[in-house]
């Protein structure tokens, strides 16, 4: 791999085309987009070259891939620039670039940059022999970032009273080729009139690159819920500890659970009322009885 540009002919002209601007894209607008897919004819005269940029916006998690296939010839160059060393390739000085190769068939290259700004991709002839190149070239564009999706599963009971537990089981998806660091997902009830009530807050540590987990709550369902009908809203990620991809798509909605308040019990049968010290003159009095009528057969 050829890691600096040294030094042009000296008799040459460097001929510069402008470089095509893909535009300006940023890590909301796509998952991945093809932004070149064509057959580049790049003639020889005095190292000729084609370039292309894009200018990466907004957070610094990106990923660049390159891949060059159809050459027609064994001395096509490709390198990836910044801009202050794209610029000393301009001026034929040396040059840093972030990567480069010398394409003989096929050539693939996927690349994280650390920072946002403009990146240049160059495709050179260095055939003297042959006055044209072709290269086809595929350049994507994407991103290295995670993007954390609820899924609600299920909730129960549907009807609840307070003290009573609700269950309720849902996944959180990693919709992207990067791990996602620690992070919580809330649980609320949302009420009619749109009021939020926390119930749940679940600490996760990470979740793998393409990895659905599975999450379960039980909550015992309080006296301060007023009486109503809500429906279950699950939010990944309410503090934004993890840097997304998509931070559009962190909230479901699941099933609607009534709270129906105060438990029902069985009414207690009512007490029978007795004047105090009445079971005890019965007592006496039927005690008397008995004496009375031992004392009459004696007699």
């Amino acid at each position: 791999m050829m890691l600096v540009r040294t030094l042009l002919l000296i008799s040459a002209t460097l001929i510069l085309l402008t470089p095509t601007t893909l535009g300006d894209l940023t890590i909301y607008d796509i998952f991945e987009k093809e932004v070149v897919n064509e057959t580049l004819t790049i003639p020889m005269e005095n190292y000729n070259f084609v370039s292309f940029y894009i200018s990466l916006t907004g957070k610094a998690q990106n990923r660049v891939t390159v891949s060059v296939y159809e050459v027609n010839s064994k001395l096509v160059n490709i390198y990836l620039f910044d801009e202050e060393n794209f610029q000393l390739y301009k001026e034929g000085k040396t040059a840093g670039p972030i990567f480069s190769t010398k394409v003989v068939t096929t050539y693939s290259k996927v690349f994280i940059p650390e920072r946002s700004g403009n990146y240049f991709l160059v495709i050179e002839n260095n055939d003297p022999f042959r006055k044209t190149a072709h290269v086809k070239v595929v350049w994507k564009y994407g991103v290295a970032a995670s993007d954390l999706i609820p899924e609600f599963v299920e909730a129960y009971p549907s009807e609840i009273f307070w003290g009573e537990k609700l269950y309720i089981d849902f996944k959180i998806k990693n919709f992207s080729p990067v791990k996602a660091g620690a992070h919580e997902v809330a649980i609320y009830l949302e009420g009619e009139d749109g009021k939020l009530y926390e119930i749940d807050r679940i600490q996760n540590e990470q979740i793998l690159a393409e990895e659905a987990k599975t999450f379960s709550s039980e909550k015992v369902i309080s006296k301060e819920l007023p009486r109503g009908l809500y429906r279950i809203k699950i939010v990944a990620d309410p503090k934004d500890q993890v840097e997304e991809h998509n931070e559009t798509n962190n909230e479901v909605y699941g099933a609607k659970i009534f709270v129906k308040g105060e438990t029902i019990t069985p009414a207690k049968p009512p007490e029978t009322k007795t004047t105090p010290g009445f079971e005890l003159l019965l007592t006496l009095t039927a005690l008397i009885s008995i004496a009375l009528l031992h004392w009459k057969r004696k007699i």
